[in-house]
């Protein structure tokens, strides 16, 4: 027998030749196919023995173009930064996601970026079976590609489609949460509270609906609330020493993820900004990173990592044709309160300031 080409790997005939079985005998030992096809313990050996001398191996390529299925999930994941230096919730993320999918002998494909125009198409091309998409905004165009592309999609911490049918999606209540630290800082006796977010994010699902709960409930408390109660700051450097010079009214800052409250810890600190005492500092996500800032941080919860795993057996279900159910999930959110909070205390006026009558 001509000694098979090692460069393109043997074909299913050529072991059923040697082992001098059918090709649907040997599809049934080496790939498991073919419930009807019987097959014996001393042909299915022999079928082995002949795959190991002709090296054979499944061409994946070739499968995936029979079944048009390739088991390889895209985590669309845009502005990914370092993951394994501060905040967290991007590993767990990440773990919750790749747990579910490796059991289940799926892939994973990271994708930092995704093209501006018709992005759906450009992800329609035969390489993924299906994507979670993390902060997908809602719009009408992407749900109308959507609707023409085989391609299935979970969103991931974005906001529960206009139409509800478009796409499923898992998500926090991201205004509960911030309800949540309202409240905790309104009991503790503040009255003017900042809104931080970082540059880059300010238009992301999650920090839209973050803002809008926490408008709503200092509306609630009947508390004052403008546009200069809100910031944008980049969260390599915040400028906390500078808004502080100004004297502000605020004696609490609201970051809208971790990291965003860890940088403006690390910024009161060199500024020798006192927290809790001179400004309470609360956060989001709540990781295991809060318990390693200094102050540890008062930060709201969301089940990041149970999330994530929803997500993925959801875009399983999809991709498998299972009708998932049910097809949304909204995450309550907890708060944990730690040391970056507490009473405000009295603030002596900046320099020039004018004294109250």
């Amino acid at each position: 027998m001509e000694t098979p080409n090692r460069s393109t790997g043997s074909t299913l005939k050529e072991v059923a030749d040697a082992a001098g079985v059918s090709i649907a005998a040997v599809s049934k030992v080496l790939h498991g196919r073919g419930k009807n096809v019987r097959v014996s313990t001393v042909r299915a050996e022999a079928i082995r023995e002949a795959a190991e001398k002709l090296r054979y191996s499944p061409n994946a390529l070739a499968r995936s173009l029979r079944t048009s299925r390739t088991h390889t999930i895209g985590l669309i994941w845009e502005q990914m930064q370092r993951i394994a230096d501060g905040p967290l919730y991007y590993v767990h993320l990440l773990d919750g996601v790749s747990h579910v999918l490796f059991q289940q002998h799926y892939r994973l494909t990271i994708l930092p970026e995704i093209p501006e125009i018709q992005p759906v198409r450009a992800l329609s091309d035969g390489r993924l079976d299906g994507v979670i998409w993390c902060k997908m905004p809602d719009d009408p165009l992407l749900i109308e590609e959507f609707r023409h592309s085989p391609l299935r999609v979970v969103a991931l911490n974005s906001p529960v489609p206009s139409d509800p049918e478009a796409y499923p999606s898992v998500t926090c209540d991201n205004e509960g949460g911030a309800a949540l630290v309202v409240d905790h800082l309104v009991a503790l006796g503040h009255r003017r509270i900042l809104f931080a977010l970082d540059l880059g994010w300010q238009t992301a699902p999650d920090a839209s609906a973050r803002l809008a709960g926490f408008r709503a409930a200092m509306e609630r408390h009947g508390l004052p609330f403008g546009d200069e109660d809100v910031v944008v700051w980049p969260v390599a450097a915040a400028p906390v020493a500078e808004w502080f010079a100004t004297n502000p009214p605020h004696t609490a800052v609201f970051a809208w993820h971790e990291g965003l409250a860890g940088s403006i810890l690390t910024q009161a600190a060199r500024a020798g900004i006192s927290v809790p005492e001179e400004l309470s500092v609360v956060g989001y996500d709540s990781t295991l990173y809060c318990d390693t800032t200094t102050p540890r941080l008062t930060a709201v919860k969301q089940p990041v990592r149970e999330m994530a795993e929803v997500a993925a057996q959801l875009l399983i279900d999809l991709i498998e044709g299972r009708t998932p159910s049910p097809y949304s999930y909204l995450f309550p959110c907890t708060l944990d309160v730690r040391d970056s909070t507490s009473r405000p205390s009295p603030r002596p006026l900046a320099r020039g300031a004018p004294s109250a009558q």
